[in-house]
């Protein structure tokens, strides 16, 4: 009896109780949202069409500066509370930025990738949130995409509901995580390949463009085809930054706040909890994969290709 008491028991049977009383439960199910790549408008200002993503941008820059406001105020030489962490997130970036950039570029590189880095982390969490892209207002129904929903108000709604089967009406949520519109991962792509250009010709000069344009035919016509080869390739690389760039981050940000959609209509409520620290993993984890690539991008530009320059940007 004693045995059965025992937490190693007791845990696994309040879970199969749980289960069975849950099951037994008559709840409404969780809808399965509508599933579009272009972010809806929410409001427009100025003539401007103000989307969802638009809105959840601005809220992520304003959470950092807040951030920033409060573990700024009141500055010690023994950091504590939010200070602490920040400080600690900072020096630690500011470490990796000057090992792989030098001490020289590293002050140079250090705000621009910072700033993506933590931009899009906190972005990424806050699309995570319950409210974003739950709460929404209504749109005229459209075939194949109607939604039964609970009005809340004048042509304001949340997502309940089932699937209509006809006739039903599309929620256009107010918020949705800004990096699932790709006009943002395809901005910070430009920034990042345009910079990198930018810090090439700043550390190397004219001598810089000698990778894209390589017409050298003194050692053989072969090599000096090569090297024109090299170079459209090289040009063509320099596009590819942009594709990858923006796609890699669209695509995981995207396919994160699907995820957690079809999970939530499939087990929905606690159940699918477990899956929500998942997306925190992810949207920590592709924050950092953009912002270290564009340091990579930023380190390979200023070096070059001899020895003279890689040893003149480390320093």
């Amino acid at each position: 009896m004693r045995k059965l008491l025992s937490p190693k028991f007791l845990l696994p049977a309040l879970i199969i109780v749980a289960i069975i009383v849950a099951l037994s439960l008559t709840v409404p199910r969780v809808a399965l949202p509508a599933i579009d790549i272009p972010p809806e408008p929410v409001f427009h200002l100025f003539g401007f069409s103000i989307t969802n993503t638009l809105l959840a941008s601005w809220i992520a820059m304003i959470v950092l500066i807040v951030l920033s406001y409060f573990a700024t105020r009141k500055m010690s030489l023994v950091p504590a509370g939010l200070q602490n962490v920040l400080e600690t997130i900072v020096e630690a970036y500011y470490g990796l930025v000057e090992n792989m950039a030098g001490p020289k570029w590293g002050r140079r590189f250090f705000p621009i990738v910072m700033t993506i880095f933590l931009y899009l982390i906190v972005s990424n969490w806050l699309g995570i949130l319950p409210f974003f892209g739950s709460i929404g207002y209504l749109l005229p129904p459209r075939e194949g995409a109607g939604y039964v929903v609970q009005p809340i108000g004048e042509g304001v709604a949340i997502l309940t509901g089932q699937k209509a089967t006809s006739g039903g009406y599309v929620l256009a949520p107010f918020l949705r995580s800004a990096a699932t519109d790709l006009n943002l991962p395809l901005a910070l792509a430009l920034v990042s390949v345009a910079l990198t250009q930018v810090f090439g010709v700043r550390s190397l000069g004219i001598k810089y463009f000698g990778k894209f344009i390589n017409i050298n035919f003194k050692q053989g016509v072969f090599n000096g085809f090569v090297g024109i080869i090299v170079g459209l390739l090289e040009t063509v690389s320099e596009f590819a930054k942009i594709i990858s760039f923006t796609f890699r981050l669209f695509g995981n940000i995207f396919a994160g706040e699907v995820l957690l959609g079809v999970l939530a209509f499939l087990i929905p409520y606690l159940v699918s909890l477990p899956f929500y620290g998942l997306e925190l993993f992810i949207g920590a984890i592709q924050a950092l994969v953009f912002s270290v690539l564009t340091l990579v991008f930023f380190t390979l530009a200023i070096r070059g290709h001899g020895e003279e320059t890689s040893h003149e940007a480390s320093h």
